[in-house]
């Protein structure tokens, strides 16, 4: 489980880097706005979507979808404290007890 993590973590690392590249070269949409809003678009753009946003969207989903199975696997690999607790019941403490002194038989006759 510990290399699935791992692995998964890392694929994650690198989509997210990913993510931030298609981003920063997305073209902004509000380039040609001026103070009071721009006559070249309309106020609530053209609905086409080309390639880019459509990457954008598929790896914003991928990017969801691994975080919320990043911490799915997480919360499977920690354990509760209350399980501890209980689980160390039968587990030795590894501590040194100390044995019961008995008075030494020559020390009962003075």
């Amino acid at each position: 489980m510990g290399v699935l993590t791992s692995v998964l973590t890392v694929i994650f690392a690198v989509l997210c880097v990913l993510l931030v590249i298609i981003i920063l070269l997305q073209a902004d949409k509000g380039a040609g706005m001026g103070i009071l809003g721009g006559a070249g678009q309309s106020t609530f753009g053209s609905s086409t979507a080309d390639i880019i946003t459509k990457i954008t969207t598929f790896m914003v989903a991928v990017f969801m979808l691994g975080s919320m199975g990043l911490s799915v696997l997480a919360s499977k690999k920690t354990t509760s404290l209350k399980d501890k607790i209980f689980n160390s019941e039968e587990k030795p403490s590894g501590m040194i007890e100390k044995a019961p002194v008995q008075p030494d038989a020559e020390k009962k006759s003075e």
